[in-house]
Order: C-alpha cells, then sequence, then structure tokens
C-alpha cells in the first residue's frame, strides 16, 4: 500500500501541479471569485538524495527563531508553558502600483566579521571524542568546529578555517540584508562536529548560543560564549536606495516547475546571499483566475513573522511577471524524508507536529486558514525545523466563526465538512494536522484509497482505525484532531486547546518557539548552493528568466489588478530599501 501511495502522489504532482478549475468561494461577509478544486501544488523543493553533510565551507539557508536568551543545551530549562504574542498587520500599511518595487528611506546592510575564539572550554563528557590533531596548533586541518550566524530568519554557517578546538579561527566577513528600523538581533550559536569511530557519521554536538541586540551593533568586539571569548565586529551600513529586479540576482539552478513558472536558487549579487526566487506569469494566472490565490500569497507571506513558517524577503514585478524573493530552505520536503524513511517514531512525529501547531496558531491569529497542509508543503531547514511552504490555497479575513465554502485542497486531507459542502472554518487545519500526524507515524493517511471517490466517502463515513501498537496519548490526540463534527473537534476554540493535550506534556511552547529543542534529525546538506534535495529533473536545466512573448503582454487595466503586489510594511519588510 505504501508504494502505491507514493506512485499517486508523484502522478498528482505531474499532472495537477497549479491547475485549477474557477468556481465561487462564498464567506459569511462577502463574495469573491476564486479557483477550487486543487491537486498538489507548487513548492520550493521536489526532493531527491541526500548528500554527505561533512563539508568545510560555509552554509547558507532558512534558519527562524525568536528573540531568547543565551542558552546552553546543558542547561536545565526552568521556564513554563507559555503563550506568544503576535503583533496584527498594521492598518497603516501603504499600497502602492508600480513596475519594479517600493523603496524605503533607509536601506541599510549588516556586515558581521568573525576572527577568533580564544579559551574555548570542551565539556568533559565531549573531550574524548575530539580527535588529537584538532588540538594541535601545527596541523594543517580547520578544527571540527562551526558557527552558525541567523539574522532575520536567515542563517549562515561558517566553518573554521584554521587553530583548534580550544581556539579555532574564522577570519570570515557575512553580509545580510536588513530591515529598515529594525531591532532584530543576531543570533550566534556554536557546534562541536564529532565523528563516530569507524564509521562516516557525524554528531553535531550544540555547545552554547548567544544574541547581539540591534542597539549594539558598530558596538561589539569581544563576546562571552560558551566560556570563550569570540571577537566580532558588526557594522550597518546604508546601500543605495533603489528597487529590485531580476538583474540584481545571479541564477544559480532551477529547483521547481509549475504551470505559472518556476522556482530558481538565486544569490543576490550585493550581499551575496542565497535565496529561491519564485516567477509567475502574470498572464497565465489572468487566464486561469488566479490572481485572487496568487495576491493571497504574498500577502500571507509579508505579514507572517513566525520561526516556522518560510520567509518572504522581497516582492517585485515586471510587466509580464511576478517575483517573489523567499528563503532558500534546501534541506528538503518532509513528504522526501518519509518516503524514503517510513514512519516516523514518536518523538519525531511530536517534534514536527508541535512546530505545526505553532505555525497553524500563527495564522489563525491573522485571521488565515491555510488549507493545504500537507508533507509537500512542509521544508525542513539546515538545522532540522520545519519550515510551512506554499500559500496559495490560504484563505484570508476569516474571523473565528467565520464560514467559506471553497472546495479546495489535496484530497488525502481533506476534511468531511468541505467534503460536505457545509462550509467551514478555521477548525479545518486541525483535521489536516490530524491526518499529517497519522501519516508520520503509520506512514500512510487514516482513509487512504486509491479511488478518490472512495476514499471521499471513507473520509466521511468510516471509522477511524489505529494500528494495535499506537501510543494511548498520540491515539487521543489523533482522536480529538479528527472529530467529524467540526464544533466539537479538538481545537475548535484555539490552538491553545491541542497545546494543553496530554500528549504534548514534556513540551515547553516558549521553548520550542525559540527553537531551543534540538531537532530529532538533521537533513544532509553540503553548502549554500546544494540542490540535492531538489529533483534533478529541474536542477539540470538551464537556469533563465524566460522572455514572454508579446502576445502575453497585459493590458493597462489588467495591469491595475496587480497594484498591490509592490506592497511595503516598512516596519516589518523592507529589506535593503527594496520593496
Amino acid at each position: 500500500m505504501a508504494s502505491s501511495w507514493k506512485l499517486t502522489k508523484k502522478l498528482k504532482e505531474t499532472n495537477f501541479l497549479r491547475g485549477h478549475a474557477p468556481s465561487t468561494d462564498e464567506t459569511n461577509h462577502g463574495n469573491e471569485k476564486s479557483p477550487t478544486r486543487s491537486g498538489v501544488r507548487d513548492t520550493l523543493v521536489a526532493a531527491a538524495r541526500p548528500v554527505d553533510k561533512n563539508n568545510e565551507g560555509s552554509t547558507y539557508s532558512a534558519l527562524s527563531s525568536l528573540d531568547s536568551k543565551t542558552y546552553s543545551p546543558e542547561e536545565s530549562r526552568t521556564n513554563t508553558l507559555t503563550g506568544h504574542t503576535l503583533h496584527a498587520p498594521s492598518e497603516k500599511s501603504k499600497h502602492r502600483h508600480t513596475l519594479s518595487t517600493t523603496t524605503s528611506e533607509n536601506p541599510s546592510l549588516l556586515r558581521v566579521k568573525v576572527y577568533e575564539i580564544k579559551h574555548l572550554p570542551i565539556p568533559d563528557k565531549y573531550a574524548k571524542e575530539v580527535p588529537a590533531w584538532a588540538l594541535d596548533i601545527s596541523s594543517t586541518r580547520p578544527p571540527p568546529v562551526y558557527l552558525v550566524l541567523e539574522y532575520d530568519k536567515v542563517q549562515i554557517l561558517l566553518h573554521a578555517i584554521g587553530g583548534t578546538v580550544e581556539e579555532p579561527v574564522w577570519d570570515k566577513i557575512t553580509t545580510f540584508d536588513v530591515a529598515v528600523d529594525s531591532k532584530t538581533p543576531l543570533s550566534i550559536s556554536l557546534y562541536l562536529r564529532l565523528k563516530e569511530p569507524g564509521t562516516s557519521k557525524v554528531n553535531d554536538v550544540g555547545l552554547g548560543s548567544i544574541l547581539v541586540s540591534a542597539a549594539d551593533f558598530n558596538k561589539q568586539d569581544q563576546l562571552s560564549i560558551s566560556g570563550g571569548k569570540l571577537s566580532i565586529k558588526c557594522e550597518l551600513h546604508n546601500t543605495k536606495n533603489q528597487p529590485l529586479s531580476i538583474d540584481d540576482f545571479t541564477l544559480l539552478k532551477v529547483v521547481g516547475k509549475g504551470s505559472f513558472g518556476k522556482v530558481m536558487q538565486v544569490r543576490k549579487n550585493d550581499t551575496r546571499q542565497i535565496y529561491a526566487l519564485k516567477t509567475i506569469r502574470k498572464a497565465h494566472i489572468v487566464s486561469k483566475s488566479e490572481i485572487g490565490h496568487t495576491l493571497a500569497e504574498r500577502t500571507v507571506l509579508a505579514k507572517i513573522n513566525n520561526p516556522f513558517i518560510v520567509p518572504l524577503k522581497f516582492s517585485f514585478q515586471s510587466p509580464e511577471k511576478l517575483y517573489l524573493v523567499l528563503a532558500f530552505v534546501n534541506g528538503g520536503e518532509l513528504f522526501h524524508h518519509l518516503q524514503r524513511e517510513g514512519p516516523f517514531d514518536l518523538n519525531r512525529a511530536r517534534f514536527y507536529t508541535a512546530e505545526l501547531l505553532c505555525a497553524l496558531e500563527c495564522l489563525h491569529e491573522y485571521n488565515v486558514i491555510y488549507r493545504d497542509l500537507k508533507p509537500e508543503n512542509i521544508l525542513l531547514d539546515y538545522t532540522g525545523h520545519i519550515a510551512l511552504c506554499d500559500f496559495g490555497l490560504c484563505k484570508l479575513n476569516m474571523g473565528t466563526n467565520d464560514q467559506t465554502k471553497t472546495f479546495c485542497g489535496t484530497p488525502e486531507y481533506l476534511a468531511p465538512e468541505l467534503l460536505l459542502g457545509q462550509g467551514y472554518t478555521k477548525a479545518v487545519d486541525w483535521w489536516t494536522l490530524g491526518v499529517l500526524f497519522y501519516e508520520m507515524l503509520t506512514g500512510l493517511p487514516p482513509f487512504f484509497d486509491q479511488d478518490i471517490n472512495t476514499m471521499y466517502h471513507k473520509i466521511v463515513k468510516d471509522p477511524l482505525l489505529f494500528p494495535a501498537d499506537m501510543d494511548r496519548e498520540a491515539k487521543s490526540l489523533i482522536t480529538g484532531l479528527l472529530e467529524r463534527d467540526p464544533s466539537k473537534r479538538l481545537g475548535v476554540n484555539g490552538a491553545a486547546e491541542i497545546k494543553a493535550h496530554p500528549f504534548f506534556n514534556q513540551i515547553d511552547w516558549k521553548f520550542l518557539l525559540n527553537k531551543k529543542y534540538a531537532a530529532p534529525f538533521l537533513p544532509l546538506v553540503a553548502s549554500a548552493v546544494d540542490t540535492s534535495n531538489f529533483d534533478s529533473e529541474f536542477t539540470n536545466e538551464v537556469p533563465m528568466d524566460s522572455v514572454v512573448e508579446k502576445a502575453s503582454i497585459l493590458s493597462e487595466s489588467v495591469q491595475d489588478q496587480f497594484k498591490g503586489w509592490s506592497y511595503s510594511n516598512e516596519s516589518r519588510l523592507a529589506s535593503s530599501g527594496k520593496w
């Protein structure tokens, strides 16, 4: 059955990627035109094979984190279960129509130069595993120590280039795009990489982490980290105030394609940061009545700031195309890892489910229903945390009791109330979370059938069955999430209901939201430009921004429909003064 499931998913991705038929979406606060049925949507990765992660270069990938205190994996937690506060979208945000981007008054870059760490003590429990050459200053091999620098969800991994484990040397400059008036701190985490004796397997040990506040940029020269002294310099630099265009990026690889356009791995020329660039042909989304969903995707990505959601960095447009620049997350789709490894163990499934719960909670607090949760839309970053992507099916402006009736999503994950055309609320996302959790534990969705109509009947009518050895609390959680009556479903009164379930008793939610829990699995990623977790069908293609035929150029009245694309929320979004 599992092999059939994999084949079915592959066929759906081939035949239905970004393919929709238009219909009407009705809510209790107005009507709007939007497409209905959806197969597998565009994702940022089509996963393939892992590679050896033992690489001595620098790696760029997406990592999200909220402000937190300096911590060490060795310390005991004293935090209690707490919620988190999200700032509502600004009502004062201004819209302006342009065929380039909106600029800001104070664009800047953050340049960070890392020099060395002096007098770094190695914990006794790891000291015996450190090879002798890594302690020898005369060795020509770089010590197995690296730093992870993180700013605004972009992670840069820097391997030491010399010195010893106790006094590693970097002498490396990195650059981040900086949001206007941002108070985002720079996070610095220190890791020790150890090989298991007699094998090629490596274990990465977290030694500690510190934060450099935005107020201390241009001030700090030496910081205490893990008992050692880190020499570092952080400087803010103003840049030219000019709009972005495709010419500001070097195209590296194609990593995904759909009928609307493609996704490419790119390097931003000024900062040399690696991003994912999503291109969308305007004429195609106009012909398919997809303007509303496309604008909704950009709006959600622009306004949401959550550690488990792929962040949007920039958006701009040309007369022919729309462009989204997102953090590049290259650890592979969760679907790829589930397909390759089979069902996850209980703790790994709990970890992913808890992080997804926080992502969905954030969306719901912004009155957004996600509507398409599935393994293909969940990426893993370098450190093994999840990153939710593809917001093309989101429904905006959905209050607590608002209902919508659009038939959309992916068949295996559709909730009963959606299939029955009864109208649905935010609670539909909790059903899909339950289906996904069940799939992570068993390898298949609970009501799967190769015949879609039969599967729909099972979703609405069949009893929920569990393997005999399933954990009691996991079974209880799934039962609550897969309650067919949405008014009785676990989570109907908010995410706090689900967080309070005994299955999550071990989790400190503030600790989780600050990404202080070590991920149970680290994807194999070799470098910043590693695309081995993407389908070679795409990566073998020559990357280019294809020319659109003159017949596809849109009239001014049609262009007016994209006036909201170059939107700027300067308090959150205007990186490098270009948005």
